[in-house]
């Protein structure tokens, strides 16, 4: 698949400095490689995102869980 991208110039001088740097055997791999890091980023946000929730579900359920047993001994 070819896909065309536009970047600003100065984009494209680090672009070109990095691939001169040997780093990357062209433009295509360091973008393909950007591309694979951003989306390797982007999968880790979420599964901090999900583990997060998860975590809150189950202090939220502790919680509930206490003031139901405080209010059981209350009632006794």
């Amino acid at each position: 698949m070819v896909l065309t991208v536009d970047v600003p110039d100065g984009l494209e001088q680090e672009i070109e400095e990095e691939v001169g740097r040997a780093r990357y055997q062209n433009k295509s791999e360091l973008v393909r490689d950007a591309i694979r890091r951003l989306l390797e980023e982007r999968e880790k946000v979420d599964r901090k995102r999900i583990s997060d929730d998860v975590m809150n579900r189950i202090r939220r359920a502790r919680e509930q869980d206490e003031a139901y047993r405080l209010q059981e001994v209350k009632e006794e």
